[in-house]
């Protein structure tokens, strides 16, 4: 009965080790299309948000060895009005590897010094998108980089009502296009309006993950637009509506009272892939 107790008090002891795991982790990704020009192929992209002002060690490191072509970071890089350096001083570090392009997250645009968030960004050499568009351009072709500032809402109908403003400034292109938004549960907003590839966060990969099953629940900030808590419908990974592909990084920070579980801390790097017709 004593090596039972042992045995099972070790085993758990294991479990919650592993379940509060905190290293930083890269996830691969290869997305594919026959809008993808030729001269990207190959084109890479680091994924970072949710950093929350979190200053795990590593970061900046980690991307570099991925050597990516450009950083995009969908929100939420800072927390609330706690101080935003951690977030400074890391971006500074990452406009030396690429180009940085930022947009805004609920906790972002929240701050009460947001705009000066946002000078401070662009300062710093980083390009912040609020409801617009850029192109990246290869050898003469090029891709579009478009970023959706957070609806800063609360209700269904104000979410609805910001989305629609926001989209009415982005209308759809022909060419290849890239949207950073930081929603990721509001994807369904979001389909059939364009955008072949969305990277997204907000939803710190379902918070507590069950493995082999997935996130468990998400912020409480979705609890007012119409996506419950509990099993997320968008959580982290890879997702695919009609012409639209989208990829949630699980974030690296964690501001919530219970702790990240089997939910190690992640950087993304896609890959694009021309695909013949």
């Amino acid at each position: 009965m004593k090596k039972t107790t042992v045995l099972l008090a070790a085993g758990a002891a294991l479990v919650v080790a592993k379940g509060l795991d905190n290293r930083l982790e890269v996830t691969h990704y290869t997305v594919s299309s026959e809008k993808i020009p030729q001269e990207f192929d190959g084109f890479k992209i680091s994924l970072i948000a949710d950093l929350h002002c979190d200053k795990t060690a590593g970061i900046a490191e980690a991307i570099r060895e991925e050597n990516p072509d450009i950083i995009c970071c969908p929100g939420d890089m800072t927390h609330d009005d706690v101080p935003y350096a951690p977030f400074l001083n890391l971006l500074k570090n990452l406009v030396k590897i690429a180009p940085t392009y930022i947009t805004s997250g609920n906790h972002d645009i929240w701050r009460t010094d947001y705009e000066e968030l946002v000078s401070v960004c662009r300062d710093a050499g980083a390009i912040f998108l609020r409801n617009e568009r850029t192109h990246i351009t290869k050898n003469g072709k090029r891709i579009i980089l478009s970023g959706i500032e957070d609806p800063n809402c609360t209700s269904y109908n104000g979410i609805r009502d910001a989305m629609s403003a926001a989209l009415n400034k982005l209308p759809e292109q022909e060419e290849y296009e890239i949207l950073l938004f930081h929603r990721a549960n509001l994807l369904d907003m979001l389909v059939s309006k364009g955008f072949d590839l969305i990277l997204s966060g907000h939803m710190h990969g379902g918070q507590i993950r069950i493995p082999g099953i997935g996130g468990l629940m998400c912020p409480k900030t979705n609890i007012h637009d119409k996506t419950g808590i509990i099993f997320p419908k968008y959580f982290g990974g890879e997702y695919q509506r009609e012409n639209t592909k989208m990829i949630v990084t699980r974030g690296i920070g964690n501001k919530a009272i219970i702790p990240r579980l089997f939910n190690r801390p992640e950087i993304c790097t896609i890959t694009l892939k021309p695909k013949k017709s």
